[in-house]
């Protein structure tokens, strides 16, 4: 009888109960599937991070879709002592997000988008985001833009094209430590407007080379490994219509992508 693998699975917006710009019930149904496919998984989910301790304990991979939901620096800690003791995080999309604060006279408005007359707010850098070794600092909006495979010997990018092209929401996302192996990047994004510019003190997402940004990257951390993949955005019908953006999910290279990261995540290399 095959050893069952236990992974936890976190998707939810926030306030708790609301999508955060995402559809996450299909985001959630994506992932469950993807693991699914491994008859050894045995999955539990959540909506947040409360009481993480409790579910990743025995687990072996820690699945992450969130947008505004972060571990605060308790459950951090536990986070990273269940890496350093070979744990694996797999986090997606808006995981590299988190608390966010108001600018003198704005109002409450996404980190990224203006408020009429009344401004911006920009996030904090926390021990969640040096846990995960990046931070969310802003988005385009969803355009087709080239992913770049910058390590194809990695099982994150087994059997993926060399690049590929897909219609996302391009993650601007800052990676906060140099020992990172980043496997994914572009070239294809415009710098954020001069206003994010100074909100961060600069273009933070900005690799050394000064020309690409990071969209996929691992880290270790003692026995464990933490992953981020930047793509990955889906939202449910506007008001009053039917269509739901699922974009990169139906691209055959992010679908690839997913397979590779659940085989990385339960030990199945390549």
């Amino acid at each position: 009888m095959a050893t069952p693998i236990r992974a936890h699975v976190i998707v939810g917006g926030f306030p708790p109960g609301t999508h955060g710009g995402h559809d996450m019930d299909y985001a959630r149904l994506q992932i469950l599937q993807a693991l699914q496919a491994d008859p050894r998984v045995n999955a539990t989910v959540s909506s947040d991070f409360t009481d993480c301790h409790k579910w990743i304990a025995d687990c072996q991979l820690l699945m992450t879709y969130v947008a505004g939901p972060y571990a605060d620096d308790h459950e951090t800690g536990v986070i990273r002592d269940w890496l350093a003791d070979g744990g694996r995080w797999l986090a997606l999309h808006g995981s590299s997000g988190g608390k966010a604060v108001r600018l003198k006279g704005s109002a409450d408005a996404a980190p990224d988008v203006p408020t009429p007359g009344l401004g911006y707010r920009r996030l904090v850098k926390t021990s969640y985001h040096e846990a995960l070794g990046g931070m969310f600092t802003s988005h385009p909006p969803v355009q087709e833009f080239q992913v770049d495979v910058t390590d194809s010997s990695h099982v994150l990018t087994h059997d993926l094209p060399s690049s590929f092209r897909i219609t996302d929401e391009p993650y601007m996302v800052q990676v906060l430590h140099p020992e990172t192996k980043v496997l994914l990047s572009t070239i294809d994004i415009a710098p954020p407007p001069p206003e994010v510019q100074t909100r961060y003190g600069g273009d933070l997402s900005l690799l050394p080379d000064g020309q690409s940004r990071a969209l996929g990257f691992v880290r270790e951390i003692g026995k464990g490994e933490v992953t981020y993949i930047a793509p990955g955005h889906c939202n449910p019908p506007a008001p009053g219509q039917n269509e739901r953006f699922q974009g990169p999910w139906k691209t055959p290279a992010f679908e690839r992508l997913l397979e590779n990261a659940v085989s990385w995540g339960t030990g199945v290399e390549g």
